[in-house]
């Protein structure tokens, strides 16, 4: 498995420690709330033995209150802000860059975006 494949594995089983169905980019259209979608971007390419990615995480629920994206976005900052997780071919750390809350037309949906950097270092 390639680097970005590995990262996006570790990615799926924190993100299923915590409440909600995980989904890669996009979920399909029956998914139950609450639900986490989340995407990789790399975005330097200068160094040749670190790797950096933006992950975005988007938590959805269908709600007026968003008190449960809200404990569920807790949960993912305390899970995944400023920690290595060690993998037999990656070593990725996470650090938080925002927290904001997006506006939905619909406003039974609650929906709050995190992002972080991840350097990412192979091991092999």
């Amino acid at each position: 498995m390639g680097k970005t494949a590995d990262l996006r594995k570790l990615i799926v089983a924190q993100l299923n420690a915590v409440a909600g169905a995980t989904y890669y980019r996009r979920a399909p259209s029956n998914t139950t709330y609450p639900y986490k979608t989340f995407f990789l971007s790399r975005v330097n390419l200068t160094s040749s033995s670190c790797y950096y990615y933006d992950l975005q995480i988007d938590i959805w629920d269908n709600a007026t209150d968003p008190k449960r994206i809200e404990e569920i976005a807790d949960e993912l900052e305390d899970l995944l802000n400023a920690s290595r997780l060690p993998q037999p071919a990656i070593l990725p750390d996470f650090f938080m860059e925002s927290r904001f809350q997006v506006d939905d037309p619909d406003k039974n949906i609650q929906h709050l975006q995190l992002t972080f950097l991840v350097e990412l270092y192979t091991t092999m």
